[in-house]
């Protein structure tokens, strides 16, 4: 607002800037669409900082609990918990700038080119370095683009991948070929992340007759497993396929696709060491149906 005052000279009248402006509670709910920031436009600094914080470390420890829940019920609770946090933190801040005094003195972070600039350094430093962190070390986001899992994965399936378990016989894994991949025969196969399914693990015996896989000499039993009707790689399906018996060596796993007619897995470049595998499998986070244009809520919160 500007206000006259009259100079002591008594000529004219000379208009300055007041920094005394109330604080609006519906610009307190739009800020915090970045947690924190409602607070600080309501003046509350540390209550900001505390704010983003809070949301940051709810939301990882969700994701975190979410994977090891047993219950699909609970599961959907729990990724209810980060929504109901930024909930909170929004409320609170239109809470705080309801209650902050109607001749408030701006403080200097209290610009939008400022708060501009808050959102962009977390944008580009906080929030990567923390999907950094988390992400490599922790838990990450996998989405599936191919059908080589079906039917226990989907195409469109966005997954949890547990980076901290140890994979065991049955888990599926995330695989990750890359230039630095120990097993240089698979970067000649394919340069990319894939999910597929440990059958056997250092030790183990393996072959497959037909459509039978034997480990130590026992059938397994896969009720995962699905068989297409035709497949450009009909060889891997055909009751005179066979492969093994070969022990898998130390460090490695001898990994297949569920879907079995899809060939890219340990029947064409063979064990894969432990270093390539990235994490395990723990639940459908959600999964989108893209040629029907919505979620397939049923999948959500799914394990495996």
């Amino acid at each position: 607002m500007w206000y006259p005052q009259t100079g002591q000279q008594g000529v004219g009248a000379v208009f300055e800037v007041s920094d005394e402006r109330p604080r609006k509670a519906y610009i307190a709910l739009l800020l915090s669409i970045c947690p924190g920031l409602g607070q600080l436009y309501a003046g509350r600094f540390y209550r900001g900082i505390a704010a983003y914080t809070g949301v940051i470390v709810v939301s990882w420890l969700s994701a975190i609990a979410y994977m090891y829940v047993q219950s699909r019920y609970a599961g959907l609770a729990i990724l209810c918990v980060p929504f109901v946090a930024a909930g909170a933190v929004c409320a609170d801040a239109v809470g705080c700038a309801i209650k902050q005094r109607r001749d408030y003195k701006l403080k200097w972070y209290n610009r939008y080119w400022v708060y501009g600039l808050i959102i962009l350094f977390l944008f580009v430093t906080v929030n990567p370095l923390m999907d950094f962190l988390v992400g490599k070390h922790i838990v990450r986001a996998f989405f599936v683009t191919s059908e080589s899992m079906t039917p226990s994965v989907l195409r469109h399936d966005l997954v949890l991948i547990n980076k901290i378990a140890s994979p065991k016989k049955g888990d599926i894994v995330l695989l990750e070929f890359g230039d630095d991949t120990k097993d240089a025969s698979m970067t000649k196969v394919i340069k990319d992340q894939t999910l597929r399914r440990v059958i056997a693990v250092a030790g183990d015996l393996v072959e497959i007759r037909g459509k039978q896989v034997y480990i130590n000499g026992t059938e397994s039993d896969e009720n995962y497993v699905r068989y297409g009707e035709t497949s450009s790689h009909n060889i891997f399906t055909s009751s005179d396929y066979h492969w093994g018996p070969e022990t898998v060596p130390e460090d490695s796993y001898f990994v297949l696709s569920d879907a079995r007619e899809y060939g890219f897995d340990s029947r064409v470049f063979g064990f894969t060491h432990k270093n390539t595998v990235s994490g395990v499998a723990a639940k459908v986070f959600w999964s989108w149906n893209l040629d029907q244009g919505h979620f397939k809520w049923e999948r959500t919160a799914l394990g495996f």
